[in-house]
């Protein structure tokens, strides 16, 4: 396995922008993605052994009773190689360290994903609660 270097901070635009278009997720807007970065609780990236950014993960939220994992994302190149799995992992750690008892943890995903974030502990919430999402 290859080294993965994974560390606490933010993309920068343009290398955001990337890896969203190497993930095969839609382009936004380059003018939301500082707004959107700057909001974060958390933010880890990680690289490879030239430096380049090969996946990342942050945590959104009210800081206190919510959070939810969000941009979990790796180079199509870098799948199945446990680079998910190590983002998850340390983002739930060191969210582990800031997030007072108690605190709710989410994460939405597509079908694919769901393995993933079960093996990192989380449960599906049908039947006792449903998710619901709108866009505007």
């Amino acid at each position: 396995m290859m080294n993965v270097n994974i560390t606490e901070e933010f993309p920068q635009n343009q290398e955001y922008m990337d890896l969203k278009a190497v993930t095969g997720l839609p382009e936004v807007e380059i003018s939301a993605i500082a707004t959107a970065l700057n909001r974060s609780v958390l933010s880890l990236l990680a690289r490879d052994d030239n430096d380049r950014l090969i996946g990342m993960g942050r945590v959104v939220g009210d800081g206190a009773f919510y959070f939810q994992l969000v941009d979990i994302m790796v180079a199509a190149s870098h799948l199945d190689q446990g680079v998910e799995e190590m983002i998850v992992s340390e983002l739930l750690s060191r969210l582990t360290k800031i997030a007072p008892s108690g605190a709710e943890v989410t994460v939405i995903t597509d079908v694919p994903g769901i393995k993933l974030y079960q093996h990192a502990g989380f449960k599906l919430l049908y039947p006792d609660r449903y998710g619901m999402a709108r866009s505007l």
